[in-house]
């Protein structure tokens, strides 16, 4: 059914073109990225100094290691440019000779505390022997109650 005084919105539709314009943006003057640290997570390098200016872009983290220092550090630069450098030093735990501490000088605590034990009770035996004992005669205390 076709109404004949009703428009059709709809034969124009196969010629519709788009009436905008593309807007092209203007690029940031910012510096191109300096470093591509995207899939590094470690990197070497000769000093503190060294490791303080180690180029980042915001929003990027790395762990810098001290080649000749054992230090660790870790840089990271917020989305604002805000940088953060944390330093570690980094202590070898591993199981050398060198580090252990030889046992036989030292004194295990039964023996410490047996010969503390055995101190004290000749302090004691020597004070006791000190002492003289001499006997004492008792006073008696008469207690008079007055009755009137």
């Amino acid at each position: 059914m076709n109404y004949p005084n009703y428009p059709n919105y709809y034969q124009n539709y196969s010629n519709y073109q788009p009436q905008y314009q593309p807007v092209q943006m203007s690029q940031p003057t910012a510096s191109p990225p300096v470093t591509n640290v995207q899939n590094q997570i470690l990197a070497w390098v000769a000093s503190e100094e060294e490791g303080t200016n180690f180029p980042l872009n915001p929003g990027q983290s790395i762990f810098l290691m001290n080649q000749k220092e054992p230090y660790l550090y870790m840089k990271s630069v917020d989305q604002l440019g805000k940088t953060t450098f944390i330093k570690k030093r980094l202590v070898d735990e591993s199981d050398n000779s060198e580090n252990k501490i030889d046992l036989t000088e030292y004194i295990k605590r039964e023996e410490l505390e047996n010969l503390i034990t055995d101190k004290i009770q000749k302090e004691v035996e020597k004070r006791v022997s000190q002492i003289s004992f001499k006997p004492t005669k008792k006073k008696t205390v008469v207690v008079e109650d007055d009755e009137d």
